[in-house]
């Protein structure tokens, strides 16, 4: 049965807690679609040895997940300001999570500027992010809107972050010794603190 856009909207409002922007990079992108800069006007994309903390080195695409309610950038480890300024266009992806990281709703396509700054002048091509040294988001609304998602989301596709792609190097290194029933526990619970993942999801995604 098609879910309506009221119960949609209520859904979304009462479970989304999370949004995961995913992007594609090019570095060598001669047009400049993506730029950085340190609030002081330097232009960080020129420095040579700059890699964008945000960037994912296997799927080559920038992905931050925002915690909507804390407005906050979790697991940011960059420790300075960054800002980040893109055009978008249709290449995004944007996925809305649940409280324990469950993909509810996403956006494949334009920039959901209801919910993502520069809001009014970002007309679904432009994507701006300015990340404070410990990840907070100033610039984000305090109440989301969801109306974007509401109108154009889908079902969500599954999604592999780079905290996948940890966790099952994690997993490989260990389980090259053999485990034990207690061993394996303890793999797990270290698997689930670290990478947000439920003993269920582990199984799926890494040891099969």
């Amino acid at each position: 049965m098609k879910i309506t856009s009221t119960k949609l909207k209520s859904k979304l409002e009462q479970a989304a807690r999370f949004l995961h922007i995913s992007i594609p990079y090019d570095k060598d992108d001669k047009y400049g679609l993506i730029s950085f800069d340190d609030g002081l006007m330097t232009e960080l994309e020129c420095e040579k040895d700059f890699v964008p903390p945000m960037l994912n080195i296997e799927t080559q695409r920038l992905e931050v997940t925002v915690d909507l309610f804390e407005r906050k950038v979790i697991d940011w480890d960059y420790n300075d300001y960054l800002r980040m300024w893109a055009k978008v266009c249709d290449s995004g992806t944007y996925t809305l999570l649940d409280a324990d990281m469950k993909p509810l709703w996403q956006i494949n396509g334009y920039v959901p500027n209801a919910m993502i700054p520069p809001y009014e002048d970002g007309f679904g091509d432009y994507l701006e992010l300015a990340i404070e040294h410990d990840g907070a988001l100033p610039q984000w609304q305090t109440i989301p809107d969801f109306s974007d998602f509401v109108e154009d989301g889908e079902a969500p596709k599954p999604i592999k972050t780079n905290k996948w792609h940890r966790a099952e190097d994690a997993y490989r290194d260990v389980m090259r010794h053999k485990l034990n029933n207690e061993e394996m526990i303890w793999l797990l619970q270290r698997l689930m603190a670290k990478y947000t993942l439920t003993p269920k999801e582990i199984l799926k995604e890494i040891l099969f």
